[in-house]
């Protein structure tokens, strides 16, 4: 058979289809304008395989084809195909280097949980957040020490689908509107779903795990237990009415509800939601028959923190008009230990402000501040009336420190050392344009020139002061000594925010000295001790 006039190619540049006539030592590509030679056959004389007699311009090959030469005309073509590849290689490496810096593309601003793991370095961080080019909200997993996004799940529409998120080990889980989703913390795929009886509740345990249960206080006052692992409908309790939320520990629920007309406070168990324990506590006036009751707004607190498993936890009821009383009873028996009457009385309306040490604990009320023997309840006022609402925050070498909020006149935020035994006041300290973190009064999240954010740790006993300002951007951390106030140790780091101004701090965990927070939507570790961050993300 005769051999075609046409000879089919692959442009080296391209790698479109070149086309050759009979005859032709060199053709042009159509794409991208090419010149190209005929390979030569190997079985032809090499007189037949050389080139062309006759001068021939070269250009420069480029680096993406080499062996191919340009007429001069095209010198332009050339360029912006450079340019092009150059362009598509950056492209590709951006999309790369998004997965590892998601500040490139996303935002982090929606709830951020804590995810436990054991690498020493930091945890990883299950998060909402905004992709900005697929403008989309949708879960990441952070791994803030390697500086990457280990994976990107599922996706919303709108951030007010997801208000919360919770972690343990292997799962994450969240309340999207009125549904229960399980997540897989390996992948962030969906686990499961369960259907709730309303939307999620505004307490800050309205979304809890524990062992083998996710427990959801909902806005119609339900509480419903799932199946970790399956989602199945384990328990539910329809309460009375409104309540003030649960408390989880030692494998079972406190929460406070009617039962035979009366309020008591009640211990649930976990796996089926049967009452355990009930106390239903009576203070009756020592002057008079007057009594009063547990109201579902009454404070029930636990000691030790619920955090930390106890054999001998006891738990302790403050309720009551007048007269008010305070209760101590052991939560193991629900028998009662002591019970001391208070003529001031505590209204169930109030949110009292609780410290405890191993001897005794400190209740403040707007601007009185009391001090209760843990052994046999005497009850002692520490401070009263005055121009400042107090919130005690530790006890350490023999000094009471208390958060002040001065209520006559412009509003100021300080710390005060106070004298346990003698109620007297140690010292002051004024802290200039600058609301706490901590609730009550918690700061609205957002720092500027008239307002700083600031939060406290306890460290090698001195109080450590951490202080968000802005314009300049940086962090001041003050060492206050706990004794006489004095303030000593005033470091600066400077936070490089866009802008005058930034939203947060939001404290996710204290490690030791080390706070991870997010601010200005990254995620960062903040050493308070060598005052530098240690962790940045992205």
């Amino acid at each position: 058979m005769a051999e075609s006039p046409l000879k089919k190619v692959a442009c080296p540049s391209c790698g479109a289809p070149l086309l050759f006539g009979a005859g032709e030592i060199t053709t042009r590509c159509q794409f991208c304008h090419a010149v190209v030679e005929r390979p030569a056959r190997a079985d032809l004389p090499a007189v037949l395989r050389s080139k062309p007699a006759g001068p021939q311009r070269t250009y420069p090959a480029s680096p993406f084809s080499p062996a191919v030469s340009f007429p001069g005309f095209n010198r332009l073509v050339l360029i912006l195909g450079i340019l092009i590849g150059v362009g598509v290689v950056l492209l590709v490496v951006l999309m790369s280097v998004s997965q590892s810096l998601p500040g490139l593309t996303l935002i982090l601003n929606g709830p951020v949980a804590l995810f436990p793991t054991d690498q020493p370095e930091g945890p990883d961080f299950i998060s909402l957040s905004y992709d900005i080019s697929g403008e989309t909200y949708l879960f990441i997993r952070l791994n803030p020490v390697k500086g990457k996004v280990v994976w990107r799940g599922k996706k919303f529409k709108e951030i007010s689908d997801v208000q919360t998120i919770v972690t343990r080990e292997g799962r994450f889980f969240a309340v999207e509107g009125t549904d229960l989703l399980a997540y897989s913390a390996a992948d962030g795929a969906e686990a499961w779903q369960a259907k709730l009886s309303d939307q999620l509740g505004y307490c800050e345990e309205c979304l809890s795990v524990e062992g083998d249960r996710v427990i959801v206080l909902t806005r119609d006052y339900v509480i419903q237990a799932f199946d970790t692992e399956t989602g199945t409908s384990a328990w539910q309790r329809r309460m009375d009415g409104y309540t003030e939320g649960f408390t989880i520990a030692d494998g079972g629920l406190w929460v406070i509800d009617k039962v035979g007309g009366k309020f008591s406070l009640l211990f649930l168990n976990l796996e089926d939601g049967t009452v355990q324990r009930q106390i239903t506590p009576e203070c009756r006036s020592t002057e008079s028959t007057q009594s009063n009751r547990l109201d579902s707004t009454s404070m029930f607190i636990l000691d030790p923190a619920p955090s930390v498993r106890s054999s001998s936890r006891s738990v302790y009821l403050l309720y009551g008009y007048y007269p008010g009383c305070v209760d101590r009873w052991d939560a193991s028996s629900a028998t009662l230990v002591w019970q001391a009457e208070d003529d001031k009385g505590y209204s169930p309306s109030r949110e009292f402000a609780t410290l405890f040490t191993p001897d005794m604990f400190f209740l403040a009320y707007e601007d009185t501040l009391w001090s209760v023997t843990k052994a046999g309840g005497q009850i002692q006022v520490l401070a009263e009336g005055g121009d400042y609402e107090l919130v005690p925050l530790a006890l350490e070498q023999g000094t009471l420190i208390v958060r002040t909020k001065r209520t006559r006149g412009t509003q100021q935020f300080g710390l005060r050392g106070v004298d346990p035994a003698g109620r007297e006041t140690l010292w002051e300290y004024a802290i200039e344009n600058g609301e706490p973190f901590d609730p009550p009064d918690a700061a609205f999240g957002h720092v500027d020139d008239d307002r700083s954010i600031w939060l406290w740790r306890m460290i090698d006993g001195q109080l450590r002061l951490v202080v968000f300002q802005a314009d300049p951007n940086q962090v001041t951390m003050v060492t206050i000594d706990p004794k006489d106030g004095s303030a000593s140790g005033v470091e600066t780091l400077a936070m490089d925010f866009d802008g005058d101004s930034y939203f947060g701090p939001k404290v996710l965990a204290w490690r030791d000295t080390v706070v991870w927070v997010v601010v200005d939507a990254r995620l960062m570790a903040i050493d308070v001790s060598a005052v530098k961050v240690k962790y940045k993300f992205p």
